[in-house]
């Protein structure tokens, strides 16, 4: 039996997190892929070992070059065009850094992976706002061009998108091209998820596009692909001259990552079978929320990539999704409000559900939601 927690306050990730512990609810609002889900699908490092890492032994940054090689037909010098840092926000946080001064702007597009709002006004920047348009949440370009200006240096795109699962097609590059040819804008995209993308994904990745490549810092993770949460390195790639100064900037301010437990990881991101395990679990799952939530007053996004999804819950009831958020709490299951992740707070009407628990969980979760 959950407990009553109306009276608790909701205002942010910490509070979310102490209202779902103090439950009892079933929480699928981790922002983090689940260790253990994965390990019940695919079995424990041991098994992993069993299944066959045939690689010899590279160094991670020969590894890694070597795979951005094999799956973008993309060359990268692992000594100059190539660094690893301590997980992905200081990475993005890094790139920042090192494109931008007194008097600038960023765009960033909202629902924001990464709040950036302080890093960027450090740097004595203005962040400018750009929500992705419902209902599959893309990037309106139009919409894009009427905010750039002289004083646009940056823009930071995640695809594919944490949140809302949806990934950069194609057309969507070309017109990013199109847009910043001509300027001094430089790129962060977050590709930390690519390798969560399902079957059905017609995605693209900036590895493709040799003119934004050379404009453009591209983040990666060793770690989420596997969802080993243990381990916390992301890795940054971009052309030398870029690459120098963010290097020099990241040794003044942080340490190497451990790679203790990358070097492992080096070993299975070069192993084809592996790499295609996790997505497969992330999209049956959400195969599985689609059917089991069809008749109910939930509507569940439409993606093709990642571990987490959005339901609306409009046809449910019209109030704030903080409120929401506390009231399927008491109903036993623990969700993620979208307004967390704006800068003024929008509400949606959408939460976020982490779909990589274990398989029990997410049954006995998607039976309480779909009985509401």
């Amino acid at each position: 039996m959950v407990n009553k927690t109306t009276e608790l306050s909701l205002s942010d990730f910490n509070s979310l997190s102490q209202l779902i512990a103090t439950s009892g609810a079933i929480d699928l609002s981790k922002l983090v892929p689940s260790q253990e889900g994965l390990q019940e699908y695919i079995g424990t490092k041991d098994k992993l070992n069993e299944m066959g890492v045939k690689n010899e032994f590279q160094s991670p940054r020969e590894a890694l070059a070597s795979y951005i090689n094999r799956k973008y037909f993309r060359g990268v010098n692992p000594a100059t065009e190539l660094t690893f840092i301590n997980g992905i926000k200081q990475a993005i946080f890094l790139a920042v850094v090192s494109s931008i001064g007194d008097g600038d702007s960023v765009i960033v597009f909202e629902p924001y992976t990464t709040d950036l709002k302080t890093v960027v006004e450090l740097c004595g920047a203005r962040p400018v706002y750009i929500p992705l348009k419902e209902p599959d949440f893309r990037i309106d370009w139009s919409e894009v061009q009427r905010a750039i200006n002289a004083t646009t240096k940056l823009m930071i795109i995640s695809s594919p998108h944490l949140l809302t699962g949806q990934t950069l097609l194609p057309e969507d590059l070309e017109e990013l091209q199109r847009l910043i040819n001509g300027t001094k804008i430089k790129l962060v995209i977050n590709e930390s998820l690519s390798e969560m993308a399902y079957s059905t994904s017609t995605g693209a990745s900036v590895n493709f596009y040799p003119k934004l490549c050379q404009i453009t810092y591209r983040i990666g993770s060793l770690n989420l692909p596997f969802a080993h949460n243990d381990s916390n390195i992301a890795y940054c790639i971009a052309p030398e001259k870029l690459m120098a100064h963010y290097i020099a900037i990241k040794h003044a301010i942080a340490d190497d990552p451990d790679f203790n437990s990358s070097v492992y990881l080096s070993l299975l991101i070069n192993n084809d079978e592996q790499t295609k395990m996790l997505p497969s679990l992330l999209e049956r799952n959400y195969n599985l929320v689609v059917a089991r939530l069809k008749d109910s007053k939930f509507k569940v996004s439409n993606q093709t990539a990642g571990y987490m999804v959005l339901l609306d819950y409009k046809d449910y009831d019209d109030i704030k999704d903080v409120e929401m958020a506390k009231r399927l709490i008491e109903k036993g299951v623990g969700l993620m409000p979208l307004s967390f992740f704006s800068h003024d707070r929008q509400c949606r009407r959408m939460l976020g559900m982490n779909i990589s628990i274990k398989s029990s969980l997410l049954e006995e979760a998607l039976n309480r939601l779909a009985n509401l």
